[in-house]
């Protein structure tokens, strides 16, 4: 080893950030960090809340294009799953779908980046890591198809029962889905639904019946008939939660690239949203530092200098941040 070759880029990097501070150079990555957090004890308090019996929350129609379910009681709600559950209630989302329409026209998926909970929680799992890792770029954008699918499979389930329950012939079919599906595909299934909503409700009962139960109370019968008493589809919820945290840990923002609808139907207007990036030629030097940091993968070099739009960018500003000549900026329109 020597030791030499390993000073001289640690020299390099701190003369580097020197440069950056005389310079006052305004890092995006601490105002992102502390509004995602704000958003998220947002969500998690009110998943907290419905610990104590008394809470009775009311949900509320404000909704927002991120990854944030109606099991959590109160709070801000997603627009697919206001679209999925009115659907089932036969009543067209015209609020929603115009918010979708609205952010998504001038925004883009910037709530992807800077206010979704699940985000946040990717990024979190992403940072305790200390590094973000790549995929094959042919695997990548085969598998980024999936949540266009799963979008398609939304809104076929939710879309023919509203209409079947708008013409009156729909009960049937909402009674074969089930109370849970019939509401909507990932309001059955989403990782932030059994975060903020299933796993604080069985801790309620759990704690509940502790507080009242007495030692012949907590035999391994009753433990057993307690367990019997939980749900498939609440087990189902928590393996898929704990699969959304293997997959986040292996690869960065898994659920957003892959997985999310909201994201699926948001990359459709990110590319001609009025919100975009910037790249100047002049001092970008094609050092790959920007491709290196971003968290969707997106191939920035190749994209148009000018303005990029590209679908899958979540205009986090990672890739500024990362730029050594800051060369990268948001554009506007």
């Amino acid at each position: 080893m020597q030791p030499v070759a390993i000073s001289e880029p640690k020299i390099g990097i701190a003369k580097r950030i020197w440069q950056t501070l005389r310079r006052g150079r305004i890092y995006y990555w601490p105002i992102r960090t502390l509004v995602q957090l704000g958003f998220f004890l947002l969500f998690a308090g009110l998943a907290i809340a419905r610990l104590n019996p008394s809470f009775d929350g009311a949900r509320s129609w404000v909704v927002l294009p991120v990854v944030a379910s109606v099991k959590a009681q109160g709070g801000i709600g997603s627009t697919l799953d206001a679209t999925t559950l009115l659907l089932s209630q036969a009543v067209f989302p015209w609020l929603p779908i115009g918010i979708m329409f609205v952010v998504g026209a001038v925004l883009g998926r910037f709530m992807c980046g800077w206010i979704c909970p699940v985000g946040f929680l990717q990024d979190v799992i992403t940072g305790i890591k200390g590094r973000v890792d790549s995929v094959q770029t042919r695997t990548n954008e085969y598998w980024i198809r999936l949540k266009y699918v799963l979008v398609g499979i939304t809104f076929l389930i939710s879309g023919t029962l509203g209409l079947a329950l708008y013409y009156g012939v729909g009960s049937d079919y909402k009674q074969s889905l089930g109370s849970d599906l019939a509401s909507g595909l990932f309001i059955a299934i989403t990782p932030d639904g059994t975060l903020f909503g299933t796993l604080p409700v069985l801790l309620a009962h759990s704690w509940r019946f502790l507080g009242t139960a007495q030692a012949s109370d907590l035999s391994a019968a009753n433990l057993g008939s307690w367990l019997g008493s939980i749900s498939a589809l609440t087990w189902i919820n928590i393996l898929i939660l704990i699969g959304f945290i293997y997959a986040a840990w292996r690869i960065p923002r898994f659920w957003c690239r892959y997985i999310c609808p909201v994201g699926g139907i948001m990359a459709v207007f990110q590319k001609n949203s009025l919100l975009g990036m910037h790249r100047d030629p002049i001092k970008c030097s094609n050092c790959k530092e920007c491709e290196t940091a971003c968290p969707m993968q997106i191939p920035i070099l190749d994209l148009d200098w000018k303005k990029f739009n590209d679908s899958e960018c979540i205009l986090c500003m990672a890739c500024i941040d990362a730029c050594p000549a800051g060369a990268l900026s948001p554009k506007f329109p």
